[in-house]
Order: C-alpha cells, then sequence, then structure tokens
C-alpha cells in the first residue's frame, strides 16, 4: 500500500510539472515580439570641397631638342685635335675639333701675295694710262692704242677684286679648320678620331649635338577635341605639364606652340607641339612622358572623390550623410574627373559629407556610423 501511494504521488507531480510547463511554453508563444531596430551602417565619407578646378586633355607624348645637329666638316682635311669629351656639355662657340689648317694657311698666304703682286701692276698700268691721255688729247697716239691702255687698267682693276674674294675664301676655309659647336646642347658619341681624314661636307657626321633647354614635347589628342583646343587656343596662351612615368606627380611647364594643319586620318588624331622647360636638365630628348594640357579653368567647382559616385538606372547618384547621420540619396550631374575626383555640377554642395566607401549598404534613410573622414585630393 506505501509504494502503491508513492507512485501516485509521483503521477501527480509529474502531471502538474507537466502542466505548469505547458502553460508557460503557451504563454510565451502566445507574446508579440518586440521589433528591433536596424543597426547603423559603417560607411566611409569626405567632405565635398570648392576649388578653381582645370579643365584638361590627358595624352601621352615624347621629348625631342629643339636642335638636333649633326656636326660636318666643310672643308676636307686631316683632323688634327679633339677639344671635347664625349657625353660632354658644350655652350655655343666652344671648340670641337681642329683640322689642320697648314693647306689653308698656304692658300691665304698665296692669294694674299697675288693681291700684292696684282696691286704693282695696277699701278703700272694706272700710271700708263695717266701719260697716255695728254698723248692721245694731242692726237699723238691712236683710239685704238688708248682704248687698249685703257683696257689693260680696268682688267687690273677686275683682277685686284678677284685677288681679294680669293683671299676672302682662303679665309672662310682657314676658318673652318676650327669646328665650333653652333648649339647650346649636350655632345653624343665621336664618330672620327685625330688623323682620320674628312671630306668637305659629304663626309661623315663628326659629332652630334643635341639642346637640352627647352625641350620639344610631341603629343596627340582625339580628332573630336580639335574643336575645344581650338577654341581654347584662340583665347589665349595654353598651358601643358609634362611628367615622367616613373614620377607622375612631378610636372614640368611649358607652353603650347603647334596645333598641326592637318588631322592625321589613319589615326584619327592631330598632331600638337609644346615647349617645356629644362633648367634642371632632368628631362631627356626621345623620353617618353605622360602630357596634360590646360584648356581652362573651371572657377569655384564643386567636387568629391570619384569613389562616391555610383552609375544606376536613374543616372548618377551618391549618398549624402546628413546632420542626423542619415543617408539621404542624391542624383547628381557630373563635369570632367581630375585625377581622383571628380566635378558636380548639381546635386551637391560643398561642405556636405558624402559616402566613399560602404554604399552598398545604404539605403534612404539608414542610419549611418561614420568610420573615417577624407577631403578631396
Amino acid at each position: 500500500m506505501i509504494r502503491s501511494g508513492k507512485a501516485l504521488k509521483k503521477i501527480v507531480w509529474l502531471i502538474m510539472t507537466a502542466v505548469i510547463v505547458f502553460l508557460i511554453v503557451k504563454g510565451i508563444a502566445g507574446r508579440k515580439p518586440k521589433e528591433q531596430a536596424l543597426p547603423s551602417r559603417p560607411a566611409q565619407v569626405a567632405y565635398a570641397a570648392q576649388n578653381d578646378m582645370p579643365i584638361f586633355i590627358d595624352s601621352f607624348g615624347s621629348l625631342a631638342p629643339t636642335s638636333d645637329v649633326d656636326i660636318k666638316s666643310q672643308v676636307t682635311g686631316q683632323i688634327k685635335e679633339v677639344r671635347f669629351n664625349e657625353g660632354q656639355e658644350v655652350r655655343k662657340g666652344d671648340p670641337l675639333f681642329i683640322i689642320d689648317p697648314s693647306p689653308f694657311q698656304a692658300e691665304l698666304d698665296k692669294a694674299q701675295a697675288a693681291l700684292a703682286q696684282d696691286i704693282a701692276d695696277l699701278n703700272l698700268k694706272k700710271d700708263t694710262l695717266e701719260r697716255n691721255k695728254s698723248l692721245f688729247t694731242a692726237q699723238l697716239i691712236s683710239q685704238q692704242d688708248f682704248d687698249k691702255y685703257e683696257a689693260d687698267f680696268l682688267s687690273a682693276e677686275q683682277k685686284i677684286k678677284l685677288d681679294q674674294a680669293n683671299i676672302d675664301l682662303a679665309k672662310i676655309n682657314l676658318g673652318y679648320c676650327n669646328i665650333i659647336s653652333p648649339v647650346d646642347g649636350l655632345t653624343g658619341k665621336r664618330q672620327v678620331d685625330p688623323g682620320n681624314i674628312v671630306t668637305a661636307n659629304t663626309g661623315p657626321t663628326l659629332v652630334n649635338i643635341k639642346t637640352l633647354d627647352p625641350l620639344y614635347v610631341d603629343f596627340t589628342v582625339p580628332e573630336s577635341e580639335l574643336a575645344r583646343v581650338r577654341v581654347s587656343k584662340e583665347e589665349g596662351q595654353l598651358e601643358v605639364k609634362v611628367s615622367l612615368q616613373e614620377d607622375p606627380a612631378t610636372f614640368y611647364s611649358g607652353t603650347l606652340q603647334l596645333l598641326s594643319n592637318t588631322v592625321d586620318n589613319t589615326t584619327g588624331t592631330i598632331a600638337l607641339r609644346a615647349f617645356v622647360d629644362n633648367k634642371e636638365k632632368k628631362l631627356w630628348p626621345g623620353q617618353f612622358v605622360q602630357v596634360r594640357l590646360i584648356l581652362g579653368i573651371l572657377r569655384d567647382a564643386v567636387i568629391v572623390p570619384y569613389d562616391a559616385v555610383e552609375l544606376g538606372q536613374n543616372g548618377y547618384f551618391l549618398f549624402v550623410v546628413t546632420k542626423e547621420n542619415k543617408a539621404d540619396l542624391r542624383l547628381v550631374t557630373i563635369g570632367p574627373q581630375i585625377d581622383d575626383n571628380v566635378v558636380i555640377l548639381t546635386g551637391v554642395s560643398s561642405g556636405e559629407k558624402v559616402v566613399t566607401s560602404g554604399q552598398m549598404g545604404l539605403s534612404p534613410g539608414a542610419d549611418v556610423m561614420v568610420i573615417k573622414s577624407d577631403n578631396p585630393k
């Protein structure tokens, strides 16, 4: 009987426990869950800035010397001396080569001697003509004889002029024996050695000299940009910025000098040429460079990082973070891209915070947690 009573109590306790658990579970199940607010979305932002921004066309080009001179001998002779070192920077008028001057000095001496001899002959014929004038007036000599004396005198005068021309030519050739640099520039490899015989004009190039400052920069722009370039060029001189591929952040300034008079039909481009200063000699003829042609200045432009702008079905857009840290979607009109920034023509004001990273997790009105703020560079 005792065992049966304990068993009965145990069964009653289990039933009561089950009822209580059932009621608790039912009560929990009947409650409505509380709505939880969405967490703030992390985003990186930057402040829209307002600056004067250049309008430009980027291209590629190559540097070329403004003077590229092949030095050749203007007389035939033997190289006696070389007065420079290969790769040396020379100034205009510096000596380069000496050609044996002795044959040309001899020619000059010969011409001067012939002049002295012909001057003496001229004086003699002048005296003869003067003496015979009175005889001709007195009709003591014939017209034919007098004409001969006069012709001899005139011929002697012309011979003096010929002798003087020979002297001048001999002096010129003697001067050509001293070959000097016609420009400021850098010498290349020497092509002849002392002792070599060179011929006048048609002989080998003795050395090449290229100017270093300023340099030409030759580049092209698409035919579609021709109208913009012409309009800007008519408004004033256009600035050109040049940078090297290994150092794109350093710019060298120049000015546009030439807009070609024809479009290349094979490439659809037009050639341009500019002068670029190279006083520090950091640029080198033949180098491949990046070229930026400045067409004008866009005043008080609103700029944002290019990463802030997205392209959607309705056009370009970006997210602005309001003072309440809410996401505000803005449709924008963009202008030219400048390096890592883009000009915003409409849709954003200077000083507003635009999202540059984290746009994928945003929607209009969403809470935003700013994790980093940058300014346009």
